[in-house]
């Protein structure tokens, strides 16, 4: 298996792009004005500070990640902010008692567990009684290049779903698991996006590292990476490059 899919570097580019989508999420928390409210895989606590900004001093925000690295980095910015807390942690189990929790975030994670179910278990259990649980996914099957090589892009994706990530297809399995541990009022919302040069689809989804890697694991022959990334390169410099992915919100509450 091949290293993970993301670093600081991955995270910070991503969320250039992704800003709009992670303010809007932070609003689901806007009436909880005590209480825990805890990010899950929480990188380099970029969403845990905005969020402290957002629910008041007298209540707080704690990040979780499995990462020392992104741990250390949000406990350094997070220096003088007193309503936020960084734990170095697994996803299961999580350090919290049963229905202790007043809300729950986690973006782009669910795609990296190999029993989500069991997580999403989990965070059922920490929660309290109406409490919102908000879920960003990145649907990775949904990935789309215009380019003529097709069957290319097809085999990249197989590459991307069923080896590269944990659970490739997390994002349309969502509302199962919530389903599962009896959450209400699901709701799923739908956002694409869309990169108009190479070096965007580099910088925010890999696409270059992502190929390289199909190539290497005989996902794809060689000669199927050099056409793919040629007409890539070929469609940036004409001024067509066009790729999207979309990206879904879910919530629902306790």
């Amino acid at each position: 298996m091949s290293e993970k899919h993301y670093d600081i570097n991955y995270l910070q580019n991503s969320r250039r792009l992704l800003v709009n989508l992670k303010e809007a999420s932070y609003t689901y928390f806007n009436n909880i004005n005590t209480g825990s409210i805890v990010d899950l895989g929480c990188g380099a606590g970029k969403d845990v500070i905005e969020l402290a900004k957002i629910v008041g001093k007298d209540a707080k925000v704690i990040g979780i990640d499995h990462d020392p690295v992104m741990v250390n980095q949000g406990n350094e910015d997070a220096k003088n902010i007193s309503n936020v807390e960084f734990i170095l942690s697994e996803a299961y189990p999580l350090p919290f008692a049963d229905a202790t929790i007043a809300g729950f975030r986690t973006e782009r994670v669910v795609q990296h567990l190999k029993e989500p179910q069991k997580v999403v278990d989990e965070i059922y259990r920490i929660l309290k009684p109406g409490s919102p649980f908000v879920i960003i996914e990145t649907d990775w099957h949904s990935l789309t290049f215009y380019t003529p090589f097709v069957e290319v892009q097809k085999k990249i994706n197989s590459y991307l779903t069923d080896a590269k990530i944990n659970n490739g297809f997390a994002a349309r399995k969502l509302t199962g698991y919530l389903k599962h541990s009896e959450f209400n009022d699901i709701k799923l919302e739908i956002h694409p996006f869309v990169l108009s040069t190479l070096d965007e689809a580099n910088q925010y989804l890999w696409v270059e590292k992502m190929a390289t890697e199909a190539a290497e694991n005989d996902y794809i022959a060689n000669n199927e990476y050099k056409q793919f990334y040629t007409a890539l390169q070929q469609a940036d410099d004409e001024g067509y490059f066009a790729c999207s992915i979309n990206l879904v919100v879910v919530t629902c509450i306790k």
